[in-house]
């Protein structure tokens, strides 16, 4: 918690990309302890989507945030075309940074955290050594250069994956990150009392549903 809260500190940014899930959520609880207000950014397919509820949940639990939600129009979502080499979520990746850029020229962002913490749904159901690795080693191709082709010049800041943060989470087992019941047990613990329940205990998939409603 020390480290993280540390790491927030030397970033000169107050901007967040939130989806409402745990990650981002605490994020944004950790940067308003720098910060008198934070920029939070979401993009979801409607109001009812989950990830602009549960960001709402949330910048009302913690308050002191400026919360953007972008709902694209089916005009600029059809107009998003597929690229060649895309994976899924990326015409939302792209989507949504077109919308910062015009807002902002920087952003924290929480990619890492999952393949670092045992946080997909894979890591639960095998926590063993096969299954970590395969995440970690996914993890540039799958998600950080995705992330760079499509941030439209935004610059990015990754305090998950801070080298720093890095040298501890790899010192911890995977037993202590994951258990057949419980994913990213030491993160739900860091979030425990400092955002609302309903958040930690969320369904979470990730960027890729940006565009879906998927309960």
């Amino acid at each position: 918690e020390d480290r993280i809260l540390s790491i927030v500190y030397e970033i000169d940014c107050n901007c967040l990309a939130l989806s409402g899930g745990l990650d981002s959520s605490l994020m944004l609880y950790f940067m308003l302890k720098k910060h008198q207000q934070v920029k939070a950014f979401t993009i979801g397919l409607s109001e009812e989507h989950p990830d602009i509820k549960y960001s709402k949940l949330v910048v009302d639990n913690l308050g002191r945030t400026k919360h953007r939600i972008y709902i694209p129009t089916l005009r600029e979502i059809g107009e998003e075309k597929e690229q060649e080499g895309d994976f899924r979520g990326d015409r939302a990746t792209r989507l949504f940074y077109k919308f910062v850029s015009k807002n902002t020229d920087k952003i924290i962002s929480c990619e890492g955290i999952d393949e670092l913490m045992c946080g997909y749904y894979d890591h639960q159901e095998n926590p063993d050594e096969e299954t970590y690795y395969k995440y970690i080693r996914q993890l540039r191709e799958k998600h950080l250069e995705p992330l760079n082709r499509n941030s439209d010049q935004v610059k990015i800041y990754l305090p998950y994956l801070d080298s720093k943060l890095l040298c501890l989470l790899s010192q911890i087992p995977i037993a202590e990150k994951v258990t057949f019941e419980q994913r990213k047990t030491l993160v739900v613990a860091i979030a425990e009392n400092k955002i609302p329940n309903e958040i930690i205990n969320r369904r979470k998939y990730g960027f890729c549903d940006a565009l879906q409603i998927r309960d």
